[in-house]
């Protein structure tokens, strides 16, 4: 014996708005079809929006998750966010800016007069122009100096796919002066602990995510996050060679343009911009960096031999 069963069903559609066409072929323009339902108020129902536009409705199913249609999807984040990414204007003697002819790439660090340490994700064919000792990226005040890169040592394991082992060493063609405004960071002798607050820098963007990039250095605070913590976050992402850090109660992190600068630690350098989530300055998603404390033979090899 067949048997009827009925449905209920609710949306916030407005049953005569211009636009909602019937879903039937043949149906003429001219008639106006006004769909049947009563106002009713359900605690699970929900309504989805990009920025101030209504665009689906949703069911709330779990305390943190709301189940709608996969045609409801729009691209990303809105656009009407915009995250101001925290930092203040620094000067640092041992920052250096990476160039590909007249073009800025990467950030890196001055570890020794004929060395510096960046990431290996930043690597270009050819020559890469290094300046130093200059606050602004464009900086022609006097204090910076120019070298030109000799030779490039990418870390020879390095995962372009995870980026595992994302670090890679550059030595010009001449030494710099070392003074004042242009020296090198000491590696650091011991891994990072978890808690510890560390700075990290560079010109990479201030927002996102969309991207401002400034003319004066940025500096930065954040918190060593524990391996374990960082795991939980980027599952199947973090190796034992990556160290995670930033802010859970602001947005300092580093960004788009940041790639191959610092993460320093009670005076020497713990860590490289590597990686992080597509949007910067998520106090849920710290960034990650380069554990070089998993690589001082390498880098201290390297550089003695070469």
């Amino acid at each position: 014996m067949a048997t009827e069963v009925f449905f209920e069903v609710t949306c916030w559609v407005d049953p005569k708005v211009e636009g909602f066409e019937p879903k039937m072929e043949g149906a003429s323009r001219n008639v106006l079809w006004v769909i049947e339902g009563t106002s009713c108020d359900l605690p699970w129902q929900a309504a989805l929006f990009k920025g101030e536009k209504f665009i689906c409705g949703g069911t709330l199913v779990d305390k943190n998750w709301v189940l709608t249609a996969a045609h409801c999807h729009v691209p990303g984040p809105s656009r009407n966010v915009l995250w101001v990414i925290e930092g203040t204007s620094c000067d640092l003697p041992w920052q250096a800016a990476l160039f590909k002819g007249e073009k800025f790439i990467c950030g890196g660090t001055l570890v020794d007069k004929n060395w510096v340490l960046t990431a290996a994700h930043c690597h270009v064919p050819g020559f890469i122009s290094v300046r130093l000792g200059g606050q602004s990226q464009k900086d022609s005040g006097g204090t910076e100096q120019w070298r030109l890169s000799a030779k490039v040592f990418k870390y020879p394991r390095y995962n372009e796919t995870n980026k595992d082992g994302d670090l890679m060493l550059i030595k010009f063609l001449l030494p710099v002066h070392v003074n004042k405004q242009v020296k090198p960071l000491p590696l650091a002798s011991h891994c990072p602990v978890p808690g510890k607050t560390c700075q990290i820098s560079g010109w990479g963007s201030t927002t996102s995510p969309e991207v401002t990039f400034p003319e004066d250095l940025h500096c930065a605070k954040v918190t060593i996050v524990s391996e374990e913590q960082c795991r939980l976050i980027y599952p199947s992402s973090i190796t034992t060679n990556m160290v995670c850090a930033g802010e859970s109660r602001s947005r300092a992190d580093s960004c788009q343009g940041d790639s191959g600068g610092p993460l320093m630690c009670d005076g020497r350098l713990q860590g490289i911009v590597s990686w992080g989530p597509g949007i910067c300055g998520d106090p849920k998603k710290p960034g990650v960096y380069v554990n070089l404390c998993k690589y001082t033979q390498w880098l201290q090899d390297t550089m003695r031999r070469n």
